[in-house]
């Protein structure tokens, strides 16, 4: 209903009630004519407000929304600015902590799991990293007869380690040892408790006795330490039983 139409509604409920259109009465026609806007009026909508504020140009969106927040006053416009500070806070944590997760699995999935050997000499070498991979490098080119090469060295000779990537892994990653096969070495044929064959801690010294390991004996042998002791033989023996350790 628009103004004119107002006006007749109004003009007819005067008459029905015997107003005449003079100054007596023009306090009694705004009160009527008060009443019939509020009861045409529709309930504001707040799309319909952004609708048109999105119509406008930038700087009068800004001064629209700044007019806006200052008539719902100062604080309201703080408690718009802290919620969305704290959201800011949370959202900023939340990405942050994704990213360390992320880092932590990268790490994890690059880092290598080296023999003893190689730990060892990383470690060795790890001051001046690039400096001392170059010299070994170098250094090793000048060598061809295998028989002078130590356990490091025919490592990063023998195709499919991948040294250079393995060894700037451990630097960049970290890396974990690569537990060493441990053996019990049994002779056939011997009452159980004095099959296996021991090494006295201490002294060194070998002998067959129980498999129970403690303090003093070792019963779980690498492959290397045999062969250090000169029992290698065993692994090729039909009198001796070599059983591989499970952890």
């Amino acid at each position: 209903m628009n103004n004119k139409e107002l006006l007749k509604e109004l003009e007819k409920r005067m008459a029905r009630y015997g107003y005449c259109d003079t100054q007596t009465h023009i306090g009694l026609f705004i009160k009527e004519y008060e009443v019939l806007i509020k009861k045409d009026e529709k309930p504001i909508r707040l799309k319909n407000v952004i609708k048109r504020i999105q119509g406008f140009d930038d700087e009068t969106k800004f001064k629209w929304t700044y007019d806006i927040l200052q008539e719902l006053g100062s604080d309201f416009g703080s408690k718009i600015f802290h919620e969305a500070y704290q959201q800011g806070k949370f959202e900023g944590a939340w990405v942050c902590n994704q990213l360390k997760d992320a880092d932590k699995i990268r790490q994890e999935c690059n880092k290598p799991v080296v023999q003893q050997f190689v730990a060892d000499w990383y470690e060795e070498n790890k001051d001046n990293f690039e400096g001392k991979l170059y010299l070994f490098v170098y250094n090793l080119t000048s060598i061809f007869d295998g028989a002078k090469l130590n356990e490091f060295e025919r490592w990063f000779l023998t195709a499919g380690t991948k040294p250079f990537q393995t060894l700037i892994n451990m630097h960049q990653f970290g890396y974990e040892v690569e537990k060493e096969k441990r053996y019990f070495v049994k002779a056939k044929g011997i009452c159980e408790k004095n099959e296996t064959l021991n090494c006295e801690k201490n002294s060194k010294e070998w002998l067959f006795s129980n498999r129970q390991e403690n303090s003093l004996y070792r019963t779980k042998h690498t492959r290397k330490e045999l062969e250090a002791a000169g029992f290698g033989w065993v692994f090729d023996c039909p009198g001796i039983e070599v059983e591989e350790v499970t952890y």
